[in-house]
């Protein structure tokens, strides 16, 4: 199904959380995009662009859902990006929990009621987890084991599988999950930001160097976008070119490794959290212990996704930031 309706040369696209960091990295995108002719902003701040039309929504509320619908339904949208999840510190997990699962199923029951063509929801390549077991290449079809102490990879892992069961009610819409491996870049704050840029020496973990994978903004950009038009429905994991190891991350990002024993390294983290540096939660400790690395092939085929920029630079990115 292409997502261009016969007979009509212009797009409506709606999108939710509109004010975040994919939001940001996409809006742009779609100001410059000559077949967009409105973007339906569902959120609660109105972002600047000339083709924006704003109708204010809090995903959280008991009311959304019918919100939603009515906004959807009004005229007709040719695809709905979802992108109201959070991705800096958490400091009210409940809340958190509140937007990313509530707010998802608030997103999905009025998708379907409004019978919209394309659906397009973010992830990460962190929902298959980081175990010693793990295979060389994470494909998209290998389970997703998540990161039981972590909220913030819970609730990924539980969106996916709404996202999933919802694909599955609705055969008739194109529904698209795009995994991203760590997004790097200088408007960019997320967990793995925060662990390369608000120290000039990071702890590490003694004995242990995994292989990590990071997206550039701008790529991270460009996989939104192409996921407009892409005839294809589905996970596709979003990921840089080239893999470099922990250790080697940091040092492009313009810090320098500290490897420490177990408990030194916990306490490292907890003291960094107390002076307010933020840096990867303890909840995360997996990722810093074992590689997640995951193919990007499905994307490149289907989607037409080719990033244009090594994970080096795109750590790189971080320390002219």
């Amino acid at each position: 199904m292409d997502v261009t309706r016969p007979g009509k040369g212009r797009l409506r696209v709606a999108v939710t959380g509109a004010s975040g960091e994919y939001g940001k990295l996409l809006l742009p995108r779609l100001e410059r995009d000559p077949d967009v002719e409105s973007i339906l902003v569902l959120d609660v701040v109105r972002p600047e662009g000339d083709k924006v039309e704003f109708h204010r929504v809090d995903l959280t509320r008991h009311d959304a859902e019918s919100e939603l619908t009515d906004a959807l339904s009004e005229r007709p949208v040719d695809a709905l990006y979802h992108l109201a999840f959070l991705f800096g510190p958490i400091r009210n997990g409940s809340l958190a929990h509140e937007l990313e699962v509530i707010g998802t199923m608030n997103v999905l029951t009025a998708a379907g009621r409004a019978h919209l063509p394309r659906l397009i929801v973010p992830s990460l390549t962190a929902v298959y987890g980081a175990k010693s077991n793990n295979p060389a290449l994470l494909r998209e079809e290998s389970p997703l084991q998540g990161c039981p102490h972590s909220r913030f990879i819970t609730d990924k892992v539980e969106v996916e599988g709404q996202v999933r069961a919802f694909r599955e009610r609705h055969p008739e819409m194109q529904v698209l999950v795009l995994r991203f491996a760590p997004v790097l870049g200088p408007t960019i704050e997320n967990p793995v930001t925060r662990l390369l840029t608000r120290t000039s020496v990071v702890p590490t973990l003694l004995g242990f160097d995994p292989l990590w994978q990071g997206l550039h903004e701008e790529d991270a950009g460009r996989a939104l976008h192409v996921s407009l038009r892409a005839r294809a429905s589905g996970e596709f994991n979003i990921v840089g070119r080239g893999v470099l190891p922990l250790s080697g991350l940091i040092r492009q990002a313009g810090a320098r490794p500290l490897p420490l024993p177990g408990p030194l390294f916990r306490g490292a983290l907890h003291a960094l959290d107390v002076v307010g540096a933020d840096t990867l939660p303890v909840a995360l400790l997996d990722y810093i212990h074992y590689s997640w690395v995951a193919d990007g092939e499905r994307a490149e085929t289907a989607l037409g996704f080719i990033p244009f920029h090594h994970v080096r630079d795109a750590a790189a990115a971080l320390r002219r930031s």
